[in-house]
């Protein structure tokens, strides 16, 4: 095969990576399709209501930090916890093995050129201003098959659903730090993270690429909630 041959095979490859990039790696961005809403900054209820992270054998590594933004819609309160690791790394069988291996959490650590340093995951929930108990809670939870391949699902757990107690513990159940909202009987044995939250300042948000100018299989948006960009894209 001669040089353009070879340039033509390349630039083929690289097209199909591009296309299984695209499918096989995304964060999830909720619609907010509420009234306005006000943004404010409460340390106090932040820490109230943050949640507490478990993660069994196997979940590396432990979270570093926890940010969190805040707003105020129609009498309720809107907290986004945004749970940062320093990094994620993917495992698996066959072709999931090789794609982390070589390109996704490995090798060309297309994971970071995609969304950004560390990884980011994010938990809201939504309270009653007047009782002050949570009624809705919103996350992401992960369906893991046995060939490695894990699969996002988004959850709503609504108020009857919801222990009544503080603080909310949530289990990380895959290596990409998908959660589960579990009894604090349940983390019995494993590791327990009790962080203090931390605003999420618009700095900050920069620094981990949160939300991206521009969308495409090699720059993508991480995890968050649309409210917590309203009046600021």
């Amino acid at each position: 095969m001669g040089i353009a041959g070879g340039k033509k095979r390349i630039l083929n490859n690289g097209k199909w990576l591009v296309v299984i990039i695209g499918l096989l790696s995304f964060g999830y961005v909720w619609k907010y399709e509420g009234k306005e809403v006000k943004t404010m900054e409460n340390q106090e209820l932040a820490e109230k209501y943050c949640p507490v992270i478990v993660q069994g054998e196997g979940i590396k590594p432990e979270p570093e930090a926890i940010f969190y933004r805040m707003a105020e819609e129609d009498g309720h309160i809107l907290i986004a916890y945004h749970i940062v690791w320093a990094y994620e790394k993917g495992t698996g069988r066959g072709f999931w093995k090789v794609w982390n291996r070589l390109f996704y959490t490995g090798g060309l650590h297309l994971q970071k050129v995609i969304f950004g340093p560390g990884d980011v995951e994010a938990i809201e929930l939504k309270i009653d201003k007047k009782s002050g108990r949570i009624i809705r809670i919103r996350y992401e939870t992960a369906r893991v098959r046995k060939s490695g391949k894990i699969k996002h699902i988004p959850l709503v757990v609504e108020q009857d659903q919801i222990p009544p107690a503080l603080p909310l513990y949530f289990e990380v159940i895959s290596w990409n730090h998908l959660f589960k909202l579990i009894d604090p009987g349940q983390a019995k044995g494993k590791k327990i993270y009790q962080l203090k939250p931390k605003y999420f300042t618009d700095q900050l948000w920069e620094h981990y690429r949160m939300t991206k100018k521009h969308q495409g299989p090699l720059s993508q948006d991480r995890a968050h909630f649309g409210w917590e960009t309203r009046g600021k894209e």
